[in-house]
């Protein structure tokens, strides 16, 4: 397993995960997500502020699309394996920051509304395809969308495969920073240093009290989920989308 494909940086009480395969827009496969739980786990006691981020033109597309599994019940393990890991984040007691440039897709939404807060820059597109592959969302998606916006909205966006714009994201709620062209990344540090100024204590206790209002919820929401995606890998619908997707993956390389 390369360790490189997932970066972790430590600044005095700042950890900064980064997904590095630009060339593949950090679509996430087992190996990628492997190291992403082994840098969680990295991750010591003083950090106050997690930032994810991902290196190159986008933040991450979504599940590695030449790494998919080939039955039902190994697709829902995958599902769970993912589940697990946004679960975890939502339950650290560190403040997670996910900081997304480009497309964050698929799994990679999930990933980010996973964090804590999200920053935007200007050009950021959050992609819900899930329909579109024949599947339903994953990761947590339609739980922590609606959650963090609404059902109409959540229903709206996913029924359609639809995306959302940095600028529709901020007025929905789902942010309130979305940082000018050029200025992502400082705007993120700035925002994570102010975080890990304040008392530790404090922001663990506040993140659990907002939390209160809908993550009980979720493992039940998260286990359906699984169960719901498996079934949906055994349809027709499913396989000509993904064959499709494949073929078009393939003429893009």
């Amino acid at each position: 397993m390369s360790a490189d494909i997932v970066q972790l940086l430590i600044r005095d009480r700042i950890a900064i995960i980064t997904l590095n395969r630009p060339q593949q827009r950090n679509a996430l496969s087992i190996e990628m997500r492997a190291m992403l739980a082994r840098r969680l786990d990295e991750i010591d006691e003083h950090v106050r502020v997690i930032v994810l981020q991902g290196a190159g033109a986008a933040f991450c597309a979504g599940a590695d699309l030449g790494d998919v599994p080939d039955s039902p019940m190994a697709w829902r393990d995958r599902i769970v394996t993912a589940q697990t890991q946004h679960l975890r984040i939502i339950n650290m007691k560190q403040i997670v920051i996910a900081s997304v440039q480009g497309a964050a897709f698929g799994g990679g939404v999930s990933l980010a509304l996973a964090a804590d807060i999200l920053v935007l820059d200007e050009k950021a597109t959050l992609g819900f395809p899930f329909v579109k592959l024949g599947v339903v969302p994953d990761g947590g998606a339609s739980f922590l969308l609606q959650a963090k916006t609404s059902p109409a909205v959540a229903l709206d966006v996913l029924l359609t495969g639809g995306f959302i714009q940095a600028d529709e994201a901020r007025a929905l709620g789902l942010t309130r920073r979305v940082a000018p062209a050029g200025e992502l990344e400082a705007r993120t540090m700035k925002l994570a240093e102010e975080l890990a100024s304040l008392p530790a204590e404090a922001l663990q206790l506040t993140k659990s009290l907002c939390a209160q209002a809908w993550a009980d919820h979720l493992p039940g929401a998260l286990r359906h989920e699984a169960d719901a995606f498996g079934l949906a890998t055994a349809s027709e619908g499913h396989r000509v989308a993904m064959a499709a997707a494949k073929m078009k993956l393939k003429k893009a390389n």
